[in-house]
């Protein structure tokens, strides 16, 4: 039997990487599935800082592929994937050539805007499914206008599966914080995001930095600092604070899941911190955030901060306060979260191993 073969397209652009650290999550968990029967593939922009060293057999574009509709239908016909999966990301006409070749063809959207581009019309009969990664308490229900398209049109139906988490098992948890000296439960984990985020004109990872120093003086916790792969300074010298440029995806969330307490943005990584039960505080550092963040403080399960450093770090004083503590720990305990990467990557294996039997 020939090698399945899996196409990945996320949102590609120099300031966002959640998108394809989500697909490259799900990549080497289907990789592990399909023991050398698998060949896996990924379009990304060429100005992205991950391009250049993505594992994964790799076309480089000029620009994203939404802008590159001709290229990358032409490498869709050519490549005849077995699945592709659109991140964020897909024109009509890449659905429709995936079609053409037989593809199953897998839409994630992770906010309301993404998701409405899910339920246009030129995409019926071309998505067979669609995934929201959120929890339903983020995400507004459908409008009436789309429930109504989705009764009319052969649309595919978004259905919330809960932020996206791979977790890291036993023996990576304990390499992890072998390799850093830490302790379970006694540090303080830091990131705004991918680096490049800016606010009045500073960069929000060097603002974390600043609060990082004060926390870490104040509360005694060790602290780490992932700065982002898209952070173009010299990271900080300083015996207080360990100060990492990027860490892969699941070494990040095997450090947010034994943190005392998290300190970051109101991205992806706000609902994995939820998801793994680490209390977490947020700022919302872009437009497309603050929706989110409300969202999670209230249903009280993130404590929101301004964008200041005293601000932040009293919060911080406030939330590993046990009286607080503790209680946000019985939150998420009940909190009804499905967690997306199984649901995902349980459905595309099934899908791959299906296809083209």
């Amino acid at each position: 039997m020939s090698n399945k073969r899996l196409l990945f397209i996320p949102v590609s652009s120099p300031e966002g990487i959640g998108e394809y650290m989500r697909s490259l999550l799900l990549a080497n968990g289907l990789l592990a599935e399909f023991a050398g029967m698998l060949d896996i593939h990924f379009i990304l922009n060429k100005h992205t800082t991950y391009a250049d060293v993505c594992p994964f057999d790799t076309t480089l574009l000029e620009s994203s592929a939404t802008k590159e509709v001709a290229l990358v239908c032409d490498f869709i016909t050519a490549y005849k994937p077995d699945v592709v999966v659109f991140d964020c990301a897909g024109r009509a006409a890449h659905m429709k050539a995936a079609k053409e070749v037989g593809a199953k063809v897998v839409f994630i959207s992770q906010h309301e805007k993404k998701r409405a581009k899910g339920l246009k019309l030129n995409r019926a009969n071309l998505i067979d499914v669609h995934w929201v990664v959120q929890p339903d308490y983020c995400i507004a229900p459908l409008s009436w206008v789309e429930t109504t398209k989705l009764d009319m049109f052969p649309l595919a139906h978004p259905r919330n599966v809960g932020p996206f988490v791979a977790h890291a098992s036993e023996e990576q948890k304990k390499q992890v914080l072998n390799k850093y000296g830490l302790e379970e439960n006694n540090y303080l984990l830091v990131n705004a995001g991918s680096g490049g985020h800016t606010f009045n004109n500073l960069n929000c990872a060097d603002t974390y930095f600043d609060t990082a120093l004060k926390a870490g003086k104040k509360t005694g916790l060790k602290t780490v600092v992932v700065f982002g792969s898209n952070y173009t300074k010299i990271l900080p010298k300083t015996s207080e604070i360990i100060c990492l440029t990027s860490l892969e995806g699941t070494d990040f969330l095997a450090l947010l899941s034994q943190a005392k307490l998290a300190l970051l943005s109101a991205g992806d990584t706000l609902l994995q911190a939820i998801a793994l039960q680490t209390p977490v505080i947020a700022c919302a550092i872009s437009k497309d955030q603050h929706t989110r963040l409300e969202n999670c403080v209230n249903a009280g399960v993130a404590i929101k901060a301004s964008l200041n450093p005293d601000d932040i770090v009293s919060k911080i004083e406030y939330a590993i306060d046990d009286r607080h503590y503790k209680p946000l720990l019985a939150k998420y305990r009940k909190l009804d979260s499905p967690q997306s990467y199984s649901v995902i990557t349980s459905a595309v294996k099934n899908m791959l191993a299906g296809s083209r039997a």
